[in-house]
């Protein structure tokens, strides 16, 4: 009924900041505060293949508010604060002022356009790591405030000190090109994406244990198609998800078109669906085209 390949158009190496952080009065201090100036720049996601316009570069990198959480060579939090930036959002930040605490080998993490001042995180790293955060399933062009986190690992030793991360973003973006392949027009087109992820993990991984049950959509989420596809022509839909971390097509994230009486269904995966051994993972900071050829049985 559908013949669909599925490639990874590019896989996205992202944004290299620095950060620090504020020592936190309910647990022992490990040094000296110090206030260091921070400079946080992006890096394209990739190229774009939407046909009709998609997110840009100066969109899907902007940073809106700023977490700073720092944890010690035992794993625990020794630090964390909120930055605002309402009215100052932008893909470079420089000498941004951060508070840090002076520690030997600790752990300085950057979780950026949260909306939540009041986040209180986990107050150890192996907690943190599996942290979730909500991610809601988007398909509009003014979605700008894309959550992403990085990490650096180190000794914190003064205010000169200038410490560089690399950002993730915690989502996929998944393009679907669907071609009318059936030798006839397709009218009442419907498109529904089946097991999307509600949650992303925070912490950038990528042996994160399967997403639970309830981190998933209950009902699909549909997108709007044109009311007719005529015979050889294309359309092309983009997609931003919380990534799809699951061991098992039954927790993939598959795609539905219908036309009238006529159905056609493609499970998604990091590999192709002609794979002998799917990956049904979809990995975040990734986006993927997959393209959806419609041919009649």
């Amino acid at each position: 009924m559908m013949k669909s390949t599925g490639y990874i158009a590019a896989a996205a190496m992202f944004l290299i900041a620095a950060c620090q952080i504020l020592p936190e009065e309910s647990v022992q201090e490990e040094g000296s505060p110090i206030s260091v100036s921070v400079n946080i720049g992006t890096s394209p996601f990739g190229p774009d293949t939407r046909s009709m316009e998609p997110h840009t570069y100066d969109v899907e990198n902007l940073i809106y508010d700023i977490w700073v959480i720092q944890f010690n060579n035992r794993g625990q939090r020794i630090g964390f604060q909120y930055y605002s930036r309402e009215g100052e959002s932008g893909q470079f930040v420089e000498n941004f002022e951060v508070g840090l605490v002076t520690a030997q080998n600790s752990t300085v993490c950057l979780v950026v356009n949260t909306e939540d001042e009041s986040l209180r995180w986990p107050d150890n790293l192996p907690d943190f790591r599996e942290t979730l955060f909500d991610v809601q399933a988007n398909n509009e062009l003014s979605w700008t405030r894309i959550p992403m986190c990085g990490y650096w690992k180190g000794d914190v030793t003064g205010s000169t000190q200038e410490l560089s991360v690399i950002l993730s973003r915690m989502i996929s973006r998944i393009n679907l090109i669907v071609n009318n392949e059936t030798g006839a027009p397709l009218n009442g087109l419907s498109l529904e994406l089946i097991n999307i992820p509600t949650k992303s993990y925070v912490y950038p991984m990528t042996d994160h244990e399967a997403l639970p049950e309830d981190a998933y959509l209950q009902e699909s989420f549909t997108d709007t198609m044109p009311e007719n596809l005529a015979d050889g022509e294309s359309e092309t839909f983009y997609h931003y998800i919380a990534p799809n971390i699951c061991n098992s097509e039954e927790n993939a994230t598959k795609v539905k078109i219908r036309s009238g009486d006529k159905e056609w269904n493609v499970t998604l995966g990091n590999n192709s669906p002609l794979s002998s051994e799917r990956i049904y993972t979809l990995y975040a900071n990734n986006y993927y085209t997959f393209t959806l050829n419609l041919q009649a049985e």
